[in-house]
């Protein structure tokens, strides 16, 4: 949740706010922009300005509240700056954008907040003969990341890889699978739904009891 100060509410309710954006990329010499004009100072740190040149696009839903991605296009870039840029270095560096409120004559920063905290995924240039070129950066939110698939395993094995000292997990018991129910009614075993127990009066006192497995 963000919350605005008094001043950006009261001029967004009003409908006379300016809203503008900014990006940091955590490289090793950060880049930072925003989208205006002139330098802007946010948090000690100087931000160059784009003009019109840079926009933002959400490019997904909304995971537990904060957004998946998002799209940042930079225009208007010319080859021969675009020819020094280092992909390699900016795929997979941190980026933070942030929400900028200005009153409503754009020269008066009222508020600024993180809309989004991610990594630069993807990483394009779409170039035209004879004229500037397009950058697009997609930017993977930390929601993403969540459902992501890791070959890490919760066992005492997989731990000790990390910090040999660690007997942390020593204890736990590790299962290639697990399933777990979720709002469902559990499958029965064998004993339950026959309705005895092993030994029981229901002539089955020899059978195994095997769990169902759910794929």
């Amino acid at each position: 949740m963000k919350t605005f100060s008094t001043q950006a509410l009261e001029v967004l309710e009003s409908g006379e706010a300016i809203v503008s954006g900014s990006v940091r990329f955590g490289l090793a010499e950060p880049v930072r922009l925003w989208g205006g004009h002139g330098s802007l100072s946010l948090g000690g740190e100087t931000y160059v300005g784009v003009g019109d040149q840079g926009t933002v696009e959400v490019s997904g839903g909304t995971l537990g509240g904060m957004a998946e991605g998002a799209m940042l296009t930079l225009s208007g870039v010319d080859p021969d700056v675009a020819a020094q840029v280092d992909f390699r270095a900016l795929r997979g560096a941190s980026v933070v954008l942030q929400w900028l409120v200005f009153d409503g004559g754009g020269r008066v920063l009222l508020d600024a907040q993180v809309w989004l905290r991610g990594r630069a995924d993807s990483v394009s240039l779409d170039e035209t003969p004879g004229g500037t070129s397009t950058l697009k950066v997609g930017v993977e939110g930390a929601a993403r990341a969540l459902g992501r698939r890791s070959e890490r395993m919760r066992s005492d094995a997989d731990q000790r890889l990390i910090d040999e000292a660690d007997a942390g997990f020593r204890r736990v018991a590790y299962a290639g699978r697990k399933s777990v129910y979720w709002g469902g009614k559990p499958p029965e075993r064998a004993v339950s739904a026959f309705g005895g127990g092993m030994g029981g009066g229901g002539g089955f006192g020899d059978l195994t009891v095997r769990p169902i497995q759910v794929f």
